[in-house]
């Protein structure tokens, strides 16, 4: 709904909220703005019910240079653009962002000052953006969201609450998994003026998410805020899903824009409204880059024309080509490959040659052997002072149990207790150096 340039029609009031589009002169007359209110048709009246609008976006990743193209970074910028864009055009009180507006805790300049200038028709149109860190772009101490509030085009969602409409919106930024089970979650009560309360968090939760490494309940969330908890709008996960558990609606946004060969519901926003029929939510797509993800499996003999062909049996006009070779080793490089596929128009280019791997058969080594090795991996570790992060990296290599198979998500959960285990061995060091000195001194 594009935002109204003047008063809207003026319809008059009677008793218990209603209005009759026949009403009589003497009646109070008011004005109301269309994006505030819904009209509800009862029998002979139209009931005006008070709602609040939001777009939710999540998982933005600004500054992502996917492939190495920056391309692919500028898809990522305008596909946040739209979504500022629809937030203005369907004149919504507010804009939350449940986590990773940037892909990195160091965004380049020209990421930030870019961010700054999409967030513009927002604060010209007077619409809050509200925001919480997610582990992407998380940092040790000031967070980019603190940065960007400064500049009065963003504000940081907080264990306390801040009011948009009737709706009192919270915010919990990711929790890192070494600390999740002892970290506080307990939320401030609401104002008496709200009537909703939505708890915006960047996790992975169950039951919308399984089998993708470190996952928790809904359920312990909801146990732990200390309060009731009308709607959990979340991001994370680069796919919209739902679920109501205990009375609570909890979401995922998905993300604008895609971020993996596995990731196709992507590029969309969720538009919520709230009034006294509920939360609803609407699924909006954005224009985004199309995906062309396909394999050209080499036979014996087959050179560039069965490559070429292969290539141009998919549409990868203007598109971001993802291609992997397999089969037997040709004289075609991944190269001339990559060539082939912007010569047939497409934007990006990235080619994964899995051509002549030799699959290695576990189960053909005697596991004895294998036994025997581990003891003496762990006779040898025993002997050295590694941390306890560096041996659960190791212990997890050589069992090779992990459920989750994605590289990308594992290593973001280990960069945590990695990061965490680095500043603590510099700061024992610092502390160290300092009585080093101060003994020093003192025997000067």
């Amino acid at each position: 709904m594009q935002a109204p340039t003047q008063k809207q029609e003026a319809l008059s009031s009677t008793s218990e909220g209603r209005v009759a589009p026949s009403a009589v002169a003497t009646q109070a007359i008011f004005y109301f703005h269309p994006g505030n209110f819904r009209l509800i048709q009862d029998g002979q009246h139209i009931l005006i019910v008070p709602r609040t609008r939001l777009l939710h976006i999540s998982d933005t990743h600004l500054g992502n240079r996917q492939y190495g193209s920056d391309t692919r970074r500028d898809d990522f910028a305008n596909a946040f653009e739209q979504a500022i864009a629809v937030a203005v055009n369907r004149d919504v009180d507010a804009v939350v962002h449940t986590g990773d507006l940037f892909d990195d805790p160091v965004p380049s300049l020209e990421t930030i000052v870019r961010t700054a200038d999409a967030l513009g028709p927002l604060e010209d149109h007077e619409i809050p953006f509200y925001g919480i860190v997610g582990n992407h772009e998380r940092k040790n101490d000031e967070q980019w969201l603190d940065l960007l509030r400064r500049t009065s085009a963003a504000s940081r969602l907080t264990k306390q609450p801040t009011l948009v409409g009737n709706v009192a919106l919270y915010g919990i930024d990711a929790v890192r998994p070494s600390i999740w089970d002892s970290v506080e979650f307990t939320l401030e009560d609401p104002p008496k003026e709200a009537s909703w309360t939505l708890l915006c968090m960047h996790e992975l939760l169950s039951p919308m998410v399984s089998g993708m490494g470190r996952v928790y309940p809904v359920s312990d969330v909801l146990e732990r805020v200390g309060i009731n908890i009308d709607g959990l709008a979340l991001g994370d996960l680069h796919q919209p899903d739902s679920a109501t558990i205990d009375g609570t609606d909890a979401w995922y946004a998905s993300a604008t824009e895609r971020g993996g060969t596995d990731q196709d519901e992507t590029g969309v926003v969720q538009l919520i409204d709230i009034d006294n029929a509920g939360i609803t939510r609407r699924q909006l797509e954005l224009d985004t880059r199309p995906f062309a993800v396909f394999s050209i499996d080499f036979g014996e003999g087959d050179g560039s024309a069965y490559a070429r062909d292969v290539i141009q049996r998919h549409d990868v006009a203007d598109a971001v080509a993802k291609i992997t070779l397999t089969g037997d080793r040709s004289a075609v490089t991944a190269n001339e490959v990559t060539q082939m596929a912007r010569d047939a128009g497409a934007a990006v280019v990235s080619v994964d040659d899995n051509r002549g791997r030799v699959e290695l058969d576990l189960d053909s080594v005697e596991s004895i052997s294998l036994q025997g090795l581990d003891r003496a991996i762990e006779n040898r570790l025993a002997d050295e002072e590694f941390t306890d992060v560096a041996l659960e990296l190791d212990r997890r290599v050589r069992e090779g149990t992990a459920e989750d198979t994605n590289v990308n998500r594992v290593a973001d959960e280990l960069d945590a207790p990695l990061r965490d285990a680095q500043q603590e061995a510099f700061s024992e060091t610092e502390d160290t150096e300092a009585v080093d000195v101060a003994t020093t001194e003192g025997n000067q």
